[in-house]
């Protein structure tokens, strides 16, 4: 099951270098990660304040990686903003739901 069979993604070059450059982690993982079945949703981003909503996941990628997404909504496609390896604070909030 490839996610692109469910949501269309929408990749900014800056930011999906820096979700590989940065963070060792590459489109296909993000993606993945929204077609986990114990997906957390965390809501919209609060601080700090930006023009457009932004929401958080935590979710597992195809390989069991937990991952942390930031991502916004545009012209019903996900872009997403950056995503990394959760830490632990976040992958003991996963694992408790």
């Amino acid at each position: 099951m490839n996610s692109k069979d469910f949501f269309d993604f929408e990749w900014d070059d800056g930011n999906s270098k820096k979700s590989v450059d940065k963070h060792g982690v590459d489109h296909f993982q993000v993606e993945s990660s929204f077609l986990d079945n114990e997906i957390v949703a965390l809501g919209v981003q609060y601080q700090p304040l930006v023009k457009e909503d932004r929401y958080g996941i935590i979710a597992k990628d195809f390989e069991g990686n937990v991952l942390f997404t930031c991502f916004t909504l545009r012209a019903k496609k996900i872009r997403v903003i950056s995503s990394r390896l959760a830490s632990q604070k976040e992958k003991d909030l996963y694992y408790e739901k």
